[in-house]
């Protein structure tokens, strides 16, 4: 499974692409996302999957955090 942080100027981007068999795995790190921070979710599978959360800049780090968190820990370079 893969997460990315994209900043787009005052919109940022969390993808988390990855296989089928990781869906539900990746649904629940989608929702440990939506919960800590107000953002809105967008997903597309098929043999792959990606889940698109989206938003303003400060309330999508939030939900990266938890995001990680979730995931484990071992992504994110913004524990300040």
């Amino acid at each position: 499974m893969k997460i990315v942080h994209i900043c787009e100027g005052e919109g940022s981007r969390i993808l988390i692409t990855g296989p089928f068999w990781q869906l539900n795995r990746a649904r629940r790190i989608a929702e440990a996302g939506l919960h800590s921070a107000p953002v809105a979710k967008l997903m597309d599978t098929g043999l792959t999957f990606q889940i698109t959360l989206y938003g303003a800049n400060r309330h999508v780090l939030r939900a990266y955090k938890a995001v990680i968190a979730e995931h484990g820990g071992m992504e994110c370079p913004f524990w300040f």
